[in-house]
């Protein structure tokens, strides 16, 4: 199990959901992981990871190094954040271009009338 995650939005360092993930990460780095961003919509971004996604498009995101003692912990509240328990997003794991193994968070459903991005801008948090 990856002690890292993948982020692209708003638990991006100095983001809105950032103090969530904040109190468990040990360092974090620019990261890109193959799949398609969206803006939901809604105040935030939306990435898929499956193959469909993944053909010739890429995410630009933060690969955050978590305290792998408390990494049960920090799942279990970056779920609760992400609403993973009513499928709106899934955890599922990703790598890296470089070749690092992270959990990321992942838009399951069709994104049939959301706007795809190139990445998701600081202003665009709400």
């Amino acid at each position: 199990m990856p002690a890292r995650l993948f982020v692209y939005g708003t638990l991006m360092p100095g983001r809105m959901r950032w103090p969530a993930l904040e109190r468990y990460a040990v360092a974090w780095r620019d990261a890109t992981v193959a799949g398609a961003i969206y803006d939901s919509g809604q105040g935030w971004p939306v990435a898929a990871f499956d193959a469909d996604a993944v053909a010739g498009g890429h995410v630009p995101g933060v690969l955050v190094e978590l305290d792998a003692a408390r990494l049960d912990e920090a799942l279990e509240v970056l779920d609760a954040v992400e609403d993973t328990a009513t499928d709106a997003l899934r955890r599922v794991e990703v790598l890296t271009a470089d070749g690092a193994s992270a959990w990321a968070y992942h838009f399951p459903h069709p994104p049939d009338g959301l706007v795809r991005i190139d990445r998701w801008d600081t202003q665009l948090d709400r």
